[in-house]
């Protein structure tokens, strides 16, 4: 009997024709459809991702047959699915999403690509965003070596025929992250084409999305972003973002994450979206995002580490190091990118290579704290409107200058309700992320030189200052509670981490 390991891919292989049938798997009341799709000129197939362990029977057409799945080998927990704000494996690991964007690299040539796939394996990073068709724009002015599709009689493109070699190239490249234990962020539209593939009919879209889910979602570390910066690609309207990404919802058999990541707008909340992918340098609005969404966020875009003519991609290591601890206190997840300019135009966060920069060390230093404390939440520090699908979600807040301002003025002249006041007096302070073991907050470019900490009488915790740049923790108090003055080092970048060790846990200090 064939066998396959849990969470991996079953394929059945059929003669070209049988281009279009549905095969069933089925295991006890469980029974799921599956699309076959062209694999080769010659050939179709189909796959499917095993879900349980156990004998499983198949049948396709008048074939029919059985197979065994086997229990998963250690690294192998499955797909990553979201669990309310946050994210969790399908054998229910965690997982937090310490993610790279490397959009062109699948579309380099082969020694690039190695080059890419080594650094990765030495680096921190769980997942890569990365687009499905190549991109143009400056320092991305090379020619893909294939196209997902043939050219017709005309020159336009012909969703129908599939170019096997960049699809097969492309999913070599997916296997190989998955080996890797990375997931891979599928962006399937974006605004950056000389080629026109931004400017095909929604029928021909909704033909390759078809084809993209039939031959890919049979792969464990598989997310679907429909689009990078959605609102950047005027061809598009949001009933086409929709229909878009409702037929990923509906026919992908695996079930596995879908976003729409934004370019000025977060995109409005829908059902099948489980996760915000969200650009913005204005991380501490994450907490609003979370709230009015009630669903994962991840921070893809607050700027790059690099030095090129673009704003956004020429942020010292620290200022990015310091917006991806700010996301955290603020309930998101942060995401790494690079651009450093190099004379070869091989710029990490287009077509990957090497890394140049000083930040990933520290993205692996932050990631490694979040795996050993668990799961954060941060509380919204005041109301804001809680409709995804009409303003800005945050728009209106209290986070301007002038608003801040108009709050203390009023905090300071009694002029306020008391939950005003609390909420005032909390968006004073630097925000906390907590859990019920830990309370974490982050002063950011702020440089106290003491803390005054306010732990409950009837417990005992530990207190550690973090230093987000060194990297280093030093345990300052340890089995305390009530008041004390905690001395700090006042500079930038540093971080306060405080452990239950008995008693209740702790949501502000």
């Amino acid at each position: 009997m064939n066998s396959v390991e849990l969470y991996d891919v079953f394929e059945l292989r059929l003669p070209a024709g049988a281009q279009d049938v549905t095969a069933v798997f089925s295991q006890g009341e469980t029974s799921v459809g599956v699309h076959t799709f062209p694999l080769t000129e010659g050939e179709a197939a189909v796959r499917f991702m095993p879900e349980r362990t156990g004998t499983w029977q198949y049948r396709l057409g008048e074939q029919s047959g059985q197979f065994e799945v086997t229990p998963a080998r250690d690294g192998n927990h499955g797909k990553v699915v979201a669990d309310g704000c946050h994210f969790r494996y399908q054998d229910g690991a965690r997982y937090l999403p310490i993610g790279t964007t490397i959009y062109a690299w699948t579309h380099q040539d082969d020694e690039l690509i190695a080059q890419t796939l080594a650094t990765l394996a030495a680096a921190p990073f769980n997942k890569v965003r990365m687009c499905l068709f190549p991109k143009s724009m400056p320092y991305n002015h090379n020619e893909p070596q294939h196209f997902p599709f043939h050219r017709d009689a005309e020159g336009g493109w012909d969703v129908a025929r599939p170019n096997f070699e960049f699809w097969e190239r492309f999913e070599a490249n997916l296997v190989a992250l998955r080996d890797l234990g990375i997931e891979a962020d599928i962006i399937l539209f974006h605004p950056y084409d000389r080629w026109g593939l931004s400017r095909l009919t929604r029928e021909q879209n909704l033909a390759y999305l078809d084809y993209a889910i039939r031959r890919l979602a049979a792969y464990r570390n598989v997310w679907w972003a429909v689009a990078n910066e959605y609102d950047f690609v005027l061809t598009k309207d949001n009933a086409d973002w929709d229909a878009f990404g409702e037929k990923l919802s509906a026919d992908d058999p695996h079930g596995h994450l879908i976003s729409n990541h934004n370019g000025i707008t977060p995109y409005p909340k829908r059902d099948w979206l489980t996760h915000c992918s969200i650009q913005t340098k204005d991380v501490v609005r994450s907490k609003y995002w979370r709230s009015v969404y009630e669903l994962p966020v991840i921070m893809e875009e607050f700027g790059y580490e690099g030095d090129i003519d673009f704003e956004w991609g020429n942020l010292t290591a620290f200022e990015v190091v310091h917006r991806a601890w700010a996301s955290v206190v603020n309930g998101a997840y942060p995401t790494h990118g690079e651009t450093y300019w190099r004379a070869d135009e091989v710029l990490w966060w287009s077509k990957g290579g090497v890394l140049h920069g000083e930040s990933p060390a520290r993205f692996g230093f932050l990631k490694d704290l979040l795996y050993e404390i668990g799961d954060l939440d941060a509380g919204l520090r005041q109301s804001v409107g809680q409709d995804p699908n009409g303003q800005d979600p945050g728009a209106g807040g209290s986070d301007s200058e002038l608003d801040r301002a108009a709050q203390w003025f009023n905090l300071v002249m009694g002029k306020l309700t008391r939950e005003e006041r609390v909420n005032a007096m909390l968006n004073m302070i630097p925000p906390m992320a907590t859990n019920p073991d830990h309370a974490l907050t982050y002063f950011g470019r702020s440089r106290p030189c003491f803390k005054e900490l306010h732990l409950p009488d009837d417990g005992t915790y530990r207190v550690e200052i973090i230093d987000v740049w060194e990297m280093a923790r030093t345990v300052s108090l340890e089995a305390v509670s009530g008041q004390h003055r905690l001395p700090l080092p006042a500079k930038e970048g540093i971080a306060l981490l405080v452990t239950r060790l008995s008693g209740p846990s702790v949501t502000h200090f």
